[in-house]
Parts: C-alpha cells; sequence; structure tokens
C-alpha cells in the first residue's frame, strides 16, 4: 500500500468521523493541527495528559510524530470521494486497479485508542488496507540515501595546496578527487520496512572544477590521480594550467561531485540529482629567467 500526506481539502472528512472509527475515550486536552495545501498535509493530533515512553525513560509530553511511544499504531481506513484519474491524489497510481482511502492511525486501535495521523493510502483492486502505518517506498528511498553519507569531493591538487610555492605558472596543475564510496562511488543502500524493500544506488557523474582564475574544467569522474614519475606532464583527464598570478597570493578553487541516484522497490522507482562541493586554495608563481649575453650583461 502506497501512501501520502492529505490536505486541507480533506480533512473535513477525514477529522469528522474519527470518533465512528475510534470508539474508546475522548483524547483529552490535545487537539489537531494542520498546515500546507492539498496533497502536502499532516493532520496530527496530541494529548499531552496521556504517559508515554520512549528510549526506555517515563515521559508526560506529547508523543513526536514518526515516534510516537507506548503500543504500536493502529489504523482504520475510511472512504472517500475518489478524485479524477490523473488527479496528484493517485500519486502515480492507476485509478482503474485500486481505490484511495483516508487512513486514521493511532495508538491502542479501536475501542481504545486516540487518533493520530491521518493520511491518504492507495489500496490495489482485492487487497485490504494493513492495520499499521505504511512506509511509503519515497520515504524509503530517502532512507536509504541518507545511509550512503555522500559527500563533496576530497579535493587532491598537484602541487598540493600545501606545498611551499604552490603552482607556477606556465606549468600544468592536476586535480582529482580521493576515492572512496562517500565522495566517488559507486554506492548502493537499502532500506526496508516491513515488507518493502527500496534499493538507491548513487553514481558520481563528474566533477566541475572553478580554478578561481576564470577558468572551469569538467571532468568525467574523479580524475588521475598524480605521480611523480609525471613531473612535468599534463593529466591526462583532468588538468588546468594558470597563465597569471592571483591577486591575494592564492586561487580559490572549488570542486562540485555531481551525483545521479537511482532508486526502486514497492512498485515505485525514480531518479533524482545531487550536488555537492568543497574548496580550497592553491597558491601561484610566477618564475622570472635572467638570459645573459657573451659579455655578461642581461
Amino acid at each position: 500500500m502506497l501512501t501520502k500526506t492529505i490536505g486541507s481539502a480533506l480533512l473535513v472528512t477525514a477529522m469528522v468521523s474519527p470518533a465512528a472509527a475510534w470508539a474508546g475515550p475522548a483524547p483529552g486536552p490535545g487537539g489537531c493541527q494542520s498546515s500546507g495545501v492539498r496533497g502536502t498535509c499532516w493532520v496530527g493530533a496530541t494529548d499531552p495528559g496521556r504517559p508515554g515512553r520512549e528510549g526506555g525513560q517515563p515521559g508526560t509530553g506529547p508523543a513526536s510524530p514518526g515516534k510516537r511511544s507506548g503500543p504500536a499504531p493502529q489504523c482504520v481506513p475510511m472512504a472517500i470521494p475518489q478524485p479524477a484519474s490523473g488527479d496528484p491524489m493517485w500519486a502515480g497510481n492507476d485509478a482503474s486497479k485500486g481505490r484511495l482511502v483516508v487512513m486514521i492511525c493511532g495508538v491502542g486501535g479501536p475501542g481504545g485508542g486516540y487518533p493520530g495521523d491521518a493520511r491518504v493510502a492507495y489500496v490495489p483492486n482485492g487487497s485490504e488496507p494493513p492495520a499499521v502505518p505504511q512506509v511509503s517506498p519515497a520515504e524509503l528511498a530517502r532512507q536509504a540515501i541518507d545511509q550512503m553519507g555522500l559527500s563533496a569531493p576530497d579535493i587532491r591538487l598537484a602541487p598540493p595546496a600545501d606545498s611551499p610555492h604552490g603552482a607556477t605558472i606556465g606549468f600544468p596543475v592536476w586535480m582529482w578527487s580521493a576515492r572512496s564510496d562517500a565522495t566517488t562511488g559507486p554506492v548502493t543502500r537499502t532500506a526496508t520496512a516491513g515488507t518493502v524493500s527500496v534499493t538507491a544506488t548513487a553514481k558520481l557523474t563528474r566533477i566541475t572544477w572553478s580554478m578561481g582564475d576564470g577558468a572551469t574544467k569538467a571532468c568525467a569522474g574523479p580524475g588521475t590521480p598524480f605521480t611523480e614519475d609525471r613531473a612535468g606532464l599534463a593529466s591526462p583527464d583532468c588538468g588546468h594550467v594558470y597563465l597569471t598570478k592571483a591577486p591575494s597570493g592564492a586561487f580559490p578553487i572549488a570542486a562540485t561531485g555531481h551525483w545521479e541516484i537511482s532508486w526502486s522497490g514497492g512498485g515505485m522507482s525514480d531518479s533524482e540529482a545531487m550536488d555537492l562541493t568543497s574548496s580550497a586554495r592553491l597558491p601561484v608563481r610566477e618564475i622570472r629567467t635572467l638570459n645573459s649575453g657573451e659579455d655578461g650583461h642581461e
């Protein structure tokens, strides 16, 4: 079952009848709050006087959304008017192969609980809404991406930025990123909730280098590490030559890693891009040479 949050247009439907769905005691001094627009609104009910437990410690305040204390939440479906096919409420699902319901989810279950969250859920034909809240594939994809810990390029330069003299005008500079899953990938992570699993893969497609002198270099991949046997040679795939000194003595360098992330699972798939930037400074000097004539004068 795929779920999404609901907007104020449906809140009246969701909140008029929870007493019928939840035959237990009234929620007390707590209340419901809503914000946002259709398709993006959460409904939350809290009961400040109801004791709870989170992380093994007793508490008396309201439970936090997504970290509700006490018994596991239970959900009751409520029928709603079906929107037209193609409406954003369907979240890409086929209207002819399922229906939308509002899930009223709270702690304690019907007959003794109190309301919690309300959200729209897609239920395929022939299936029944589950009794517990479901995490959408998109939410699991975000969890998988967060687990990757992607980072901006780990800048490496030759000559290195901390060398005594830095780069020299007219001589090649090598740029690359130190390699790791977090900085250059590819990296794959999977997030699971119940019977639904989503796998996401991130690949570094290129690094864009802003060299501080007005030049920009787009390098496919992390670049080639410099080795001493290549001194004086240009990088085969990611290099630059400075033609002027930096007014402040060092040029600011920015390296932006461009990631492509794709995910699939739970009957859905999608992709997104992510850009991460790191920076450094590279001193650039000029070497002057003197040419002497036969008479010993310049």
